[in-house]
Formats: C-alpha cells, sequence, structure tokens
C-alpha cells in the first residue's frame, strides 16, 4: 500500500521526539514547519530548534515562517494527507487546518480540557498535581479545544522537575501518537468533544513568576522551584542580585528564618524557609555560570551567609 505523507509542526525537544518516532513510522514526512532560529546567551548566537536539528539529520525540508498565518503558502503548497503538531509556538490559520486530507492533529501536554493554553506541563507541577498526560486531539480555531481522540496518562514524580517532565511527556507523546496513526491516516478517527464547563487554561509562564514568592509556604516555593528548572530559572534576589536555584534539597527544620542564608558548615549554603531549609546544591548568581555548590561557596557564595533574599 503506498505510504500516506505528513507533514510536521513543532519546535522544543519534546517536539524533536515526536518527529522522530514519526519517522520511526511507515510514512513520509515531507516538510518540517518550526520556529525561526533565535539568538541565545551573551554572546547572542543563532541557535536551531531541536525540531530542525531533527530534519536536518534527515534531509528533511525545513520551513520557518516568522507569522505563519501571513506565510503559509509552502504548507498548503505541499501536498499531503495529515498534519501533525505539538509545541509549534504559533496559532495555526484556517487555510492550513482545512489543508490535508485527514486535517491536522496536535499532541497536547495535559489530559485536556484541564491547562489549555501554552505552560501545562510547568502549570501541573506548580499545582501539586500527581498525573498529567498528552491529550491527541483535532486542531480547531479556538486554542487548544478540539475535539479529543486519545491520552496517554503520565505521573508526576515528586521529584519530577518541567524538564525530567518534559522528557515523559515526550516519550508519552511518541506512544500516542504511533498508537493511533493508523486510525487517523484511514480517515475513520473518532474524535470526543471537550466539556467546556471542566475547561481550565495555563497562560505562559510570566518573567514576575520566576521571582520565587517568599511569603507563600514552603511547598509552594518547592513546586516554584521544580516548575521552572532547569528553564528559565526561579531566584530570589540577593544584595541586588538574581540567584537562581535549580538544584537543592529540602530538609524541614525549627527555628528557621525565611530568606535568610545561613551555611551549617564549610560545604554546604543552605536559604531558610518558614518550616524548613534548601540546602542548595546548583545555582546560579546574576552574571556568572550555572554553578556546583563547593564551587560557587569557593567563589562568591559566603558572602551570603547572613544575608536575607527578597
Amino acid at each position: 500500500m503506498e505510504k500516506k505523507h505528513v507533514i510536521f509542526m513543532g519546535t522544543p525537544p519534546i517536539a524533536a521526539t515526536v518527529l522522530e518516532a514519526l519517522l520511526d513510522s511507515d510514512v513520509i514526512v515531507d516538510l518540517v514547519v518550526t520556529q525561526p532560529d533565535k539568538k541565545t546567551g551573551r554572546k547572542q548566537t543563532l541557535v536551531e530548534s531541536a525540531v530542525k536539528q531533527v530534519a536536518k539529520r534527515h534531509g528533511i525540508e525545513v520551513f520557518q515562517p516568522v507569522r505563519i498565518k501571513d506565510d503559509c503558502e509552502k504548507v498548503v503548497g505541499t501536498p499531503c494527507d495529515l498534519i501533525v503538531t505539538c509545541a509549534y509556538g504559533q496559532l495555526v490559520p484556517q487555510c492550513v487546518l482545512d489543508h490535508p486530507a485527514f486535517g491536522c492533529v496536535n499532541l497536547h501536554g495535559s489530559l485536556l480540557p484541564a491547562y489549555r493554553g501554552g505552560a501545562p506541563i510547568q502549570r501541573a507541577i506548580m499545582h501539586g498535581d500527581t498525573e498529567s498526560g498528552m491529550t491527541l486531539m483535532k486542531m480547531v480555531r479556538k486554542m487548544d479545544a478540539g475535539p479529543v481522540l486519545d491520552v496517554e496518562r503520565i505521573a508526576i514524580a515528586p521529584t519530577d522537575t518541567s524538564t525530567s517532565l518534559f522528557l515523559k511527556m515526550g516519550e508519552g507523546a511518541a506512544t500516542l501518537l504511533k498508537r493511533n496513526l493508523p486510525v487517523l491516516l484511514s480517515g475513520q478517527a473518532v474524535f470526543v468533544e471537550q466539556d467546556e464547563e471542566k475547561a481550565t487554561f495555563a497562560p505562559i509562564l510570566t518573567r514576575e513568576e520566576e521571582h520565587l514568592d517568599l511569603t507563600s509556604t514552603d511547598d509552594s516555593i518547592v513546586r516554584q522551584i521544580r516548575a521552572l528548572s532547569d528553564e528559565p530559572g526561579a531566584y530570589v534576589l540577593v544584595k541586588g542580585r538574581k540567584l537562581k536555584i535549580y538544584d537543592y534539597e529540602y530538609i524541614p527544620a525549627d527555628n528557621t528564618t525565611c530568606g535568610l542564608f545561613s551555611q551549617p558548615d564549610k560545604k554546604s549554603l543552605c536559604l531558610e524557609l518558614h518550616q524548613g531549609k534548601l540546602h542548595l546544591k546548583t545555582c546560579q548568581l546574576e552574571g556568572k555560570p550555572k554553578m556546583a555548590i563547593r564551587d560557587f561557596i569557593n567563589g562568591q557564595g559566603r558572602s551570603l551567609v547572613g544575608e536575607t533574599a527578597q
């Protein structure tokens, strides 16, 4: 039987995992659509998306429109049976949705209708959820509101960060897509409408949310760190500079002063909270590279002892 043709749209590593699964399936990926290369770091080096890197390794044509709603001719001019998207990063216009023979489907990082929006994985950690998952849905013009074909449930461990949970979700998304590709490409897929009354939203994280709220509970502070690690990183302000906290061990303790930096021994540095202490393992002071705590203490870490974070 003749192989079906697919266009894939996605950008970050989670989407690259899905693209790899698609390339391992019995289909032909004719075109990959991803966000334009971005400048990062102090030297403002142009960096290709994870999806573009996979596409280039496999010799697949890559299209990177700045605004796809104004520049969709390449997509609609490429014949295909199905379009698959995952964390593409732009709203897809109706002309693209109408293009493939069997429609457009999206892999979304939550159990819809919960957590519609751009940060479902981070929000689930912030809210203390113990379960999330990937949803395979038909794309419509309204954000993440399309009918659902299937889900893959994924447990959230107490130690999961957004980085580790993204890895789990990528694997779950790959499994979900491969399981459903045959029915999608047969035109026999049966989608079920979402319950709008149960819809919740997960907007993109703001810069203000990167600043740890030391007035909240210890559990909330820890969840905030987990949700923001490794990117973009949660921080406190100390001596007028940001200190990002990436890895830590939380240990309950009595007689703490929330926000105080203390040093139980020469190799340790703690940020005291309300009912315990964060024993820092990896952190980054503004203007400096990310460091293991031993290196940080040997540098500027000792100067923070006795200081109070905000």
